[in-house]
């Protein structure tokens, strides 16, 4: 090619930053554009007032559900073992009722056969049926005090302790025999101040007249019998 018709094939860096700053310009432009039709646009919370108001627009989200969570996490965790899961959130209302129902039945009844068994004197049969129920009902205050006492009776008045406090520190903090067994355990193993604590809670909790003459005579009973 002729070096005087070079320039036809060659960048026009004039020509290029010219372009530049037209392009420039014009996204500023638009920008403003953009700028005034957003204060254009309606308060739709102008007039609202306590008293007086209406709801013109509303943002649906999606949601997800917490069973799908849960069943990420578990795909994520590599449990592939789901048939459990998935047939508890298969599961009715009226199933949930039913199947809480048939658990709390073969609780009382693992708790009367404990019973039974106490009151033979064999207390490895007891703590093992009313173990039973607690498997069905874990938050019933009267298998973990049936199961602390037939411990006490065994001497086994640490272990004792752990149902006890499950008791009274969380499942009823006002559970009178969940404080009076925790504090004849607690003499038995010379915690004379923390036993007295338990009584005086047993008073606190509990200011039935009738409940408070059983607890002056379960305090007199400790001394000598339990």
């Amino acid at each position: 090619m002729d070096p005087e018709e070079a320039f036809l094939t060659q960048r026009n860096l004039v020509v290029e930053t010219l372009k530049q700053l037209d392009d420039m310009a014009n996204s500023n432009k638009a920008a403003e554009r953009g700028n005034e039709t957003k204060t254009q646009e309606k308060d739709i919370s102008a007039g609202v007032t306590d008293d007086n108001y209406l709801v013109f627009a509303r943002v649906l989200r999606q949601q997800k559900s917490s069973a799908r969570n849960t069943l990420k996490k578990m795909m994520k965790s590599g449990n592939v073992n789901l048939m459990p899961f998935m047939r508890q959130i298969d599961m009715t209302r009226q199933e949930r009722i039913k199947a809480h129902e048939e658990r709390q039945i073969a609780a009382e009844n693992f708790r009367r056969l404990g019973n039974e068994e106490f009151r033979k004197g064999n207390y490895d049969k007891s703590i093992y049926f009313y173990s039973k129920g607690l498997q069905y009902v874990t938050d019933t205050p009267v298998l973990y005090c049936n199961r602390a006492l037939a411990k006490i009776k065994k001497r086994e008045f640490k272990s004792a302790l752990l149902d006890l406090d499950m008791v009274v520190f969380k499942l009823d903090p006002g559970n009178m025999r969940g404080w009076l067994y925790r504090a004849g355990a607690l003499a038995r193993i010379n915690n004379e101040p923390e036993s007295q604590v338990a009584i005086r809670n047993a008073f606190i909790f509990n200011r039935n007249p009738k409940d408070q003459r059983y607890i002056q005579m379960f305090v007199e009973k400790m001394r000598t019998e339990f």
